[in-house]
This record gives structure tokens, C-alpha cells and sequence, in this order.
């Protein structure tokens, strides 16, 4: 901080400008530290945002047409939400581990909602469950991140959001003339990830 206010507060009586002062005032005596948001990131960090580059790439192939594409990239999300789990218990994870997991885990429900809706799960009824999937998955999270828990209350969000997508995708290879009635499970699966039904973590 010492530095940062002289460089605002520049002394009285100095003639020349603050941006004009000799470059070896500029670096500290530790050397000059860079990107220092990127400093705090650790392994399992990087773990999910790979699984948020799956995710966000799903939901743009789910607009493309390819959906077992975008089934699978949902799939690979959840599988690094478990290993990143794994690795920040075994070896502690960045201060922002916690925030990075939620938007991750948050983008993943959005994206089975896009799924859904794009193999054809539509209409009025998958436009009020895919709000209430992406409401209920906000709540879930960030009570999650306020009130740290031992275990679960309601289905973890990156479950439900891997359930939806895998029976949205199973009724469009299989069950297609049924289709729009796989909107009953994205309603389940909203009212689950908030219920009180206990779970334990693995």
C-alpha cells in the first residue's frame, strides 16, 4: 500500500509527473507479481474449470444439433466435479475453489436444460421446469456456499443436471413420440435438488 499511495499522493514540490518516475521505483524489492487472480488457482480448480469448458461447450453443440455430443461433455462435467472433489480434499483446494465449483455446477443445470429442450422436451411446461431447475439450482448453491455442510441436503445440482440429460437423451434415441412427457422429470428434478432429503458425500 505504501507504494500505491505515494504513487497517487505524490509528494509536494516534485515537478514531475507520477507516470514519469524512474521505471526501478516500479518494482519492489520481491519482484513484480503478475495475473495474481490466476496465482490463486490450484489443481483441483483447474479440474473444474475444464468441467466449465465441457458444460459451456455442450450447450453450444445442443444449439449445433449434436446432442449425444453435448450429452457426453454433461457427462464428463460430472465425472471432474467428483475427481476435483477428490483431489481438493486430498490436497486443499484455492480460495476461490468454492465459487468456481458453483458457477460450474450452476452452468451444468442451464445446460441439461438446454439439452433437454433442444433433443425436444418443449413448450410452455419445459419453460417453467427449465426456470425452476436454473432458480432451484441457484438457491441450492448458494446456500451451499453460505452454510457449509458435512454431507447433502436434496440432490446435488450436477446429479440432477447428469440424471435429466441422460433421460432426455435416452427418450430421443428411444422413445421419441413420448418425448414431451419427460418434462415430469426436469420438474422432479427441480423439486429434489431443493428438498430435505439427506445424503451423504462420497
Amino acid at each position: 500500500m505504501g507504494m500505491l499511495e505515494n504513487r497517487m499522493n505524490p509528494q509536494v514540490g516534485e515537478n514531475r509527473d507520477v507516470l514519469e518516475q524512474p521505471a526501478d521505483r516500479e518494482v519492489s524489492h520481491s519482484g513484480v507479481k503478475i495475473f495474481k487472480q490466476l496465482r490463486t488457482l490450484r489443481w483441483p480448480d483447474l479440474l473444474t474449470l475444464v468441467g466449465l469448458l465441457c458444460v459451456s461447450f455442450s450447450v453450444y453443440f445442443s444449439f449445433k444439433g449434436y446432442p449425444a455430443i453435448a450429452y457426453v461433455l454433461i457427462l464428463t462435467q460430472f465425472l471432474l466435479d467428483y475427481f476435483d472433489g477428490k483431489l481438493a480434499r486430498a490436497i486443499g483446494a484455492g480460495a476461490l475453489g468454492v465459487y468456481l465449483d458453483s458457477f460450474t455446477d450452476f452452468m451444468a443445470v442451464a445446460a441439461s436444460v438446454v439439452f433437454g429442450w433442444f433433443v425436444g422436451i418443449n413448450g410452455i411446461a419445459m419453460l417453467i421446469a427449465g426456470f425452476m431447475n436454473v432458480g432451484a439450482a441457484s438457491i441450492r448453491l448458494a446456500y451451499f456456499t453460505a452454510y457449509k455442510q458435512k454431507g447433502f441436503t436434496g440432490i446435488p445440482t450436477v446429479l440432477a443436471a447428469s440424471a435429466v440429460s441422460t433421460i432426455a437423451f435416452l427418450g430421443y434415441l428411444f422413445t421419441q413420440a413420448l418425448l414431451g412427457w419427460l418434462v415430469i422429470f426436469y420438474f422432479v428434478s427441480a423439486v429434489a435438488m431443493i428438498s430435505d432429503l439427506r445424503l451423504k458425500k462420497i
